[in-house]
């Protein structure tokens, strides 16, 4: 899109998508597997911090091993009330939790909850169960493949996403998340009060589209026209509209 040359890119990470690329003897493109590890947590849930040191030790070893799986921390409106409120959480948050959680049969609302590339609905704490969906889905080859670049707008306080989807567009939504590297939180109320909290990849906004194209855009619009860019990753997942499984994942970094 010519318009974008004329912006700030902001991208940090540029990859080569014939090196993640690879056709099968039927003639299919397959792709390099990426898994995104989806955590719904709340500040004022007393077992929710272990879902945060679950998730360094997820990216950790991911690191480690070469492994392309990204982590997010979505908080939840479920036990916000007169003691306390998260000041993190968002309904549009619960609304996926409880959309996901629907798809994999669980009925029961709890944090923290872990999904494995939209597959589990698991208690956070069921580290075994999370370790081998992430080494399921990490070693198979996908069908889909998914590049992002951003574009700072300060005029109107607008991120600009550009996006490249390789592979069917069949049944698929997109949706990118802006989030914090890392908040630290001291509670006043609710059942960690008093106590230092850390998370890690916190979703701070979220938008997406049903009706993607192979090639296209989605803005984001925040609530400032001065954001520490540093401070924030952005990561973009292709989602199966009925089945709601993870079919690509891709994670920008700024500088």
């Amino acid at each position: 899109m010519m318009m974008l040359k004329k912006l700030v890119v902001l991208l940090a990470l540029t990859i080569q998508l014939n090196a993640f690329a690879q056709t099968e003897a039927t003639g299919k493109t397959k792709y390099m597997p990426t898994v995104l590890v989806e955590f719904f947590t709340s500040e004022g849930c007393s077992s929710c911090p272990v879902a945060d040191e679950f998730a360094m030790q997820i990216r950790a070893i991911a690191d480690s091993s070469g492994l392309r799986v990204f982590t997010l921390d979505y908080h939840v409106d479920l036990w916000n009330n007169a003691a306390y409120t998260d000041p993190f959480s968002d309904s549009l948050y619960t609304e996926r939790q409880l959309m996901m959680a629907l798809k994999n049969n669980q009925r029961a609302m709890f944090t923290p909850m872990a999904f494995v590339n939209g597959k589990g609905a698991l208690p956070a704490g069921a580290k075994n169960d999370v370790g081998k969906l992430i080494e399921q889905y990490a070693k198979k080859p996908a069908d889909n493949y998914l590049l992002l670049n951003a574009a700072w707008l300060p005029e109107n306080s607008t991120v600009l996403v550009e996006y490249d989807i390789k592979g069917s567009l069949d049944s698929l939504d997109i949706i990118v998340v802006f989030a914090e590297k890392v908040i630290y939180n001291t509670p006043n109320g609710g059942e960690n009060a008093g106590k230092k909290l850390s998370h890690h990849n916190v979703v701070r906004k979220m938008v997406s589209s049903e009706t993607p194209t192979l090639i296209g855009t989605l803005s984001m619009k925040m609530v400032s026209n001065t954001i520490e860019f540093n401070k924030y990753i952005m990561i973009g997942m292709l989602q199966h509209k009925r089945t709601k499984e993870i079919k690509a994942a891709q994670i920008l970094e700024f500088k």
